[in-house]
């Protein structure tokens, strides 16, 4: 680029200082890097080719205040694994890549504070909407208020906590533990051990209720507190065998894949998996087919759950309409582990 003499800052480049590089008006600058059609098109490109050169980035703020459109969308997670969340993410963006708008990650590590300063972020940077699966220790939405109170639509996602304020995504989590137990049942297991996670999840509650109901829908008295375990990152394999091996139980309902992962070890090392045990689980799908014998499960995909949070909150964004809560149907996927 050798018609102009350039200083360069070595702050990041704004609209003013490429228009002062370049001899023209702010406005022209910003015209034609939009394509505007009164602009002629060897100052577009010499307008364009400085930007490349100096990696000028648009001014979100301002384009906000000029525009009234960010065309930012916030996914915000509890963490990230190779369960669930991989096929979550891909589902969002399947329907937002399309729609003109970009995807900002959030991961609140399963911190209330941390989700809390990510909803700082999404208004400062004044994201159009904010797709959130809640963290182990979020008690009530309070501090998403904020987020409505700015007219940013906001769509909770697979890790909820039904309100009164917030449209939400889900399976029937209840139905679905309780249909896995009747599956066991059906199939003459009457001595079941459930394995669940963080027992504050509102997700965890409702499976551990249909757990409960499935006991009492055969006739049988509920399960007492040694058939129900809760897994955390810290608990030891050696704590969840001797849960195994407390009863003769012949068969076991684990709650999601991150768990059947961790357990399936100990089922494998006490020889309890196939030889004693069958297994029902409610998964993604990937990691039953995985293991041997294979997983019977009910699907829950995070690629369905990730569509359908991002079409609605486009959807609400275009007419909004009040607050719903979505159920996304789920089937057995019927395998080897359960005969």
């Amino acid at each position: 680029m050798d018609n102009y003499f350039i200083f360069v800052p070595m702050n990041r480049i704004n609209i003013k200082d490429l228009a002062k590089l370049l001899s023209l008006n702010p406005s022209t600058v910003s015209r034609a890097l939009s394509d505007h059609p009164d602009i002629k098109s060897e100052t577009k490109e010499r307008v364009k080719a400085a930007a490349a050169e100096f990696n000028y980035l648009p001014n979100l703020h301002a384009r906000y205040f000029r525009q009234k459109s960010s065309r930012l969308i916030a996914l915000v997670l509890p963490e990230f694994n190779m369960y669930f969340i991989p096929g979550l993410m891909d589902g969002v963006n399947t329907v937002l890549k399309d729609s003109g708008y970009s995807i900002i990650i959030f991961f609140s590590d399963n911190s209330l504070e941390r989700e809390k300063e990510i909803v700082n972020y999404c208004l400062s940077w004044v994201v159009e909407g904010v797709l959130i699966s809640l963290s182990e220790h979020t008690k009530n939405c309070d501090h998403l208020l904020p987020l409505k109170d700015a007219g940013i639509t906001v769509v909770l996602l697979d890790k909820v906590i039904h309100s009164q304020d917030f449209t939400t995504v889900t399976i029937d989590d209840k139905d679905a533990a309780r249909n896995a137990v009747q599956y066991l049942y059906e199939n003459k297991k009457t001595h079941i051990l459930g394995i669940f996670a963080n027992p504050s999840l509102e997700i965890t509650r409702l499976r551990v209720a249909g757990f409960t109901s499935a006991h009492l829908d055969a006739g049988l008295p509920p399960p007492g507190d040694e058939d129900i375990v809760y897994i955390y990152k810290d608990t030891k394999s050696e704590w969840l065998e001797a849960k195994l091996l407390a009863k003769n139980y012949d068969g076991v309902f684990v709650m999601s894949d991150e768990l059947l992962m961790y357990s399936y070890a100990s089922f494998r090392k006490l020889q309890l998996y196939p030889q004693k045990i069958s297994i029902v689980a409610i998964s993604d799908g990937i990691l039953p087919i995985q293991l041997y014998p294979q997983v019977s499960h009910f699907l829950h995909s995070g690629y369905e759950i990730g569509k359908k949070a991002a079409a609605v909150l486009l959807s609400t964004k275009k007419e909004p309409s009040g607050v719903f809560h979505h159920v996304i149907p789920i089937q057995l996927i019927r395998l080897d582990s359960v005969v």
